[in-house]
C-alpha cells in the first residue's frame, strides 16, 4: 500500500477530467473518509480506492 499520509491533510481535488469513479478522500475536520466523484487524472494524495484504506491511512483514534 502506498503510503497516502502526507495526502491525508490535502484538500479534495477530484481532477479535470470525466473518466468517473467513486473514490474516497479524507476530511480532516470531521476525521472520517467520504466518498467523491474522480474524474480519473490528477488530483492529489487525498485519494483513495476504499473507505478502509483511507482509515487506515488517515484517521486517527
Amino acid at each position: 500500500m502506498a503510503n497516502h499520509r502526507g495526502g491525508c491533510s490535502q484538500p479534495l481535488d477530484p481532477g479535470p477530467c470525466r473518466f468517473y469513479r467513486v473514490r474516497w478522500y479524507f476530511d480532516p475536520q470531521a476525521n472520517s473518509c467520504a466518498q467523491f466523484w474522480y474524474g480519473g487524472c490528477h488530483g492529489n494524495q487525498n485519494n483513495f480506492e476504499t473507505e478502509e484504506i483511507c482509515r487506515k491511512a488517515c484517521v486517527f483514534t
